[in-house]
């Protein structure tokens, strides 16, 4: 039998979790279509996997890759590293279906997390979204409906419960995205406007979601109701609406775990996704308290200039919690700016150069370098709770992997270019905290499942032919804190719906990625 593609004699880690086999792996198309010992297969492309693991493409859940995907470059940092799927929507970010005007203003609350603040984005339609993927990348997109333009769309910034008609409008928009093929809702609860959702609303829009067998992900009300309330809140919607609940960048720790126990007994299928860094990311803005944002980016700079007592205030608030996570050990720096000045330095430092308070300089910091002004959290642990933290996450069932990659910034998060080669590297092959079988399961075939993309996230016969193999040895993150853009070692060749992406570390010119979609109620 002949094939398009013929990946010979690799150690086949198929996303189970089950135990390595030896295998060829033989594509026609863009499906695996056969399996097991081939040796007298031809195919116009032939891969020596000797000494290499062949496994599904990785599944990140939590990427923010907008831009990326349209063409900044960095999205060969994911792909580079074997990721061959994105989720859209994290933290329920996006900006479709929104007249011009409106999917502008939305973008700039949101460019933080993309660049091109000043970007014109014209999203009308979910298929004008949508349709801008087709032919033009190297990777998969799943769509799950974005709650941000969703509740945008129908109450602006307004911080109040919708009235019985704007909430079937909420419902009609969020059933248009479960029809256009998305897996789910995502929203951030942290950010505007979607902060202004209750509970009910929140409900309400998962009970949409249910019919369709989907999923309800969050960024969780850190800010407003703290850690614990904030699971107990994500437990009653899962509840509620009987529908699975996926939280962003969660560990399993003393906190955490017996929520995550909590939700198991209440019946609620609760699962959550981490990075395994010891910092986060996100926009300067991220200390201000939810109602301190209402009206997004324009509306609060636009306070902060204009009202001495608001900004005093607001500097106070700010300056206590960098005191806190100072005092913790803890320390955060400028990953990007608007201007490109700060670049690697603390509020503090910049403070400290200008000879004004800590709070002051963080308000004009706010107002000067807006709308896309990130930090990177450090976090004050010790290698050794780190590495404790990391065991314990890895080992629960509840958790898979996800990167939260922000992919633009003279500094940015490793992690858009390392989470998944980290964990293969330093995890798995370093300090053995969890299997290789058990590993590439968390970053393919769990999000599969967890998502239900059906024909991904697994090598089997019939299945999409996205593929990664890679050499065990010496798989491994070379991004760093310096040098966030390192790209991944030992990754071999990286194959997208049946077709070589990346080989030898290098892109290809192959661009074989899809929008893939749900097919309607399951």
């Amino acid at each position: 039998m002949d094939f398009d593609l013929l990946i010979q004699g690799g150690s086949i880690v198929d996303g189970s979790g089950a135990a390595a086999f030896s295998a060829d792996v033989g594509v026609q198309g863009d499906r695996i279509v056969a399996l097991g010992a081939l040796p007298d297969a031809a195919a116009a492309n032939v891969i020596d996997a000797a000494g290499r693991v062949v496994c599904p493409g990785f599944i990140d859940a939590h990427p923010h890759s907008e831009t990326a995907l349209r063409g900044n470059g960095d999205i060969w940092g994911s792909v580079l590293q074997g990721v061959t799927s994105h989720l859209t929507a994290p933290d329920g970010f996006g900006w479709a279906p929104l007249p011009a005007d409106e999917c502008a203003e939305l973008w700039r609350s949101t460019a933080f997390a993309y660049g091109q603040p000043d970007l014109q984005p014209e999203w009308s339609t979910i298929e004008d979204y949508l349709g801008g993927f087709t032919g033009t990348i190297p990777i998969n997109v799943v769509p799950m409906a974005p709650h941000q333009p969703i509740r945008f769309a129908v109450m602006g910034w307004d911080d109040r419960r919708p009235t019985p008609d704007e909430m079937d409008r909420m419902r009609a928009l969020t059933r248009d995205w479960m029809e256009a093929g998305a897996v789910g809702l995502n929203t951030g609860l942290d950010y505007q406007p979607a902060a202004n959702a209750d509970t009910d609303e929140l409900v309400e829009l998962a009970k949409v979601v249910r019919e369709y067998d989907g999923i309800y992900a969050a960024h969780i009300r850190y800010n407003a109701f703290g850690r614990p309330a904030a699971y107990r809140e994500s437990i009653e919607i899962g509840r509620r609406a009987g529908i699975p609940v996926r939280l962003s960048h969660e560990s399993v720790d003393a906190e955490t775990e017996p929520l995550l126990e909590e939700a198991r007994r209440e019946g609620v299928d609760l699962g959550i996704d981490w990075y395994l860094y010891p910092a986060g990311s996100s926009h300067l803005l991220v200390w201000l308290p939810p109602e301190e944002q209402i009206g997004g980016y324009d509306a609060t700079v636009g306070r902060l200039r204009d009202d001495p007592a608001h900004r005093r205030r607001i500097g106070s608030i700010i300056e206590g919690q960098i005191r806190e996570t100072s005092a913790a050990g803890g320390r955060e720096y400028f990953s990007a700016t608007r201007t490109g000045q700060h670049i690697g330095k603390s509020i503090t430092d910049v403070a400290t150069e200008r000879g004004t308070s800590i709070g002051e300089t963080a308000v004009d910091l706010i107002i000067e370098e807006s709308p896309d002004a990130v930090l990177v959290f450090r976090r004050g642990l010790t290698a050794e709770v780190f590495d404790a933290l990391v065991q314990r996450t890895l080992a629960h069932p509840a958790f898979m992997v996800a990167s939260d990659g922000l992919y633009h910034g003279a500094l940015p998060h490793p992690r858009g270019y390392g989470c998944y080669v980290q964990v293969l590297g330093t995890y798995v092959r370093e300090r053995g905290f969890v299997s290789l079988e058990r590993a590439v399961h968390l970053m393919s075939g769990l999000p599969a499942d967890r998502f239900g993309i059906r024909d991904r996230g697994r090598i089997s016969v019939g299945l999409a032919a996205d593929l990664v193999v890679f050499d065990p040895a010496t798989v491994g993150a070379r991004a760093t804190w310096d040098e966030p853009r390192g790209t991944a070692t030992g990754i071999d060749a990286v194959v997208v719906n049946g077709q070589v992406v990346a080989q030898d570390g290098r892109p290809t010119a192959a661009r074989p990625g899809r929008v893939i979609r749900a097919r309607g109620r399951r």
